[in-house]
């Protein structure tokens, strides 16, 4: 009897993690330089993810840490069934979503919004802070890319000079030999 309330308690507390999954915020964001008037633009999507309840208003705030003034929301549109609007302070963004029928699936777009980074080096992050989850959205420093375009005129000045030697080589020997 002792073996088989064992193995329950066992199997139980082996089981019981697996169950339980907490609500969360997962963002996706991509960056895009330089645009036409020579500024970045970094598009995110945030998802939510393992829902339990039913939603119908849902206001984060977005903290922007480092180059702050460096960066403007340039637009935000709710996901499906989401009204979005925002308001700024400073480096806060107060985030509003208003449902227009409650939300009740595990896992849906929230929002996309797009940030307006005023050049490349723009170096920040970002908090999307909630009552129960925080969220960091990183905002990488886009780097010069090195083309390789050294490498053809390392070789060409290699030839000149290759041209040169034996232009020089064979200009002091001008003897004809007879065969």
């Amino acid at each position: 009897m002792k073996k088989l309330l064992s193995f329950l308690v066992i199997g139980v507390v082996a089981v019981l993690p697996l169950s339980v999954k907490a609500f969360s915020l997962v963002p996706s964001c991509e960056k895009s330089c330089p645009t036409e008037d020579g500024k970045c633009e970094q598009t995110c999507k945030i998802e939510v993810k393992n829902n339990t309840g039913s939603l119908t208003i849902f206001e984060p705030t977005l903290t922007i840490t480092g180059d702050s003034d460096k960066i403007t929301l340039k637009s935000i549109q709710g996901g499906e069934g989401w009204e979005a609007s925002q308001t700024r302070d400073g480096n806060v963004i107060n985030l509003k979503f208003l449902a227009t029928s409650p939300v009740t699936a595990s896992n849906f777009t929230l929002a996309t919004f797009v940030l307006e980074l005023e050049d490349k080096a723009t170096d920040c992050s970002l908090s999307l802070k909630n009552e129960e989850v925080t969220v960091e959205i990183e905002t990488e420093v886009t780097e010069e890319v090195e083309t390789g375009a050294t490498i053809p005129l390392a070789i060409l000045a290699c030839a000149v000079v290759a041209g040169g030697a034996i232009y020089l080589v064979t200009k002091k020997n001008k003897k004809l030999y007879k065969i």
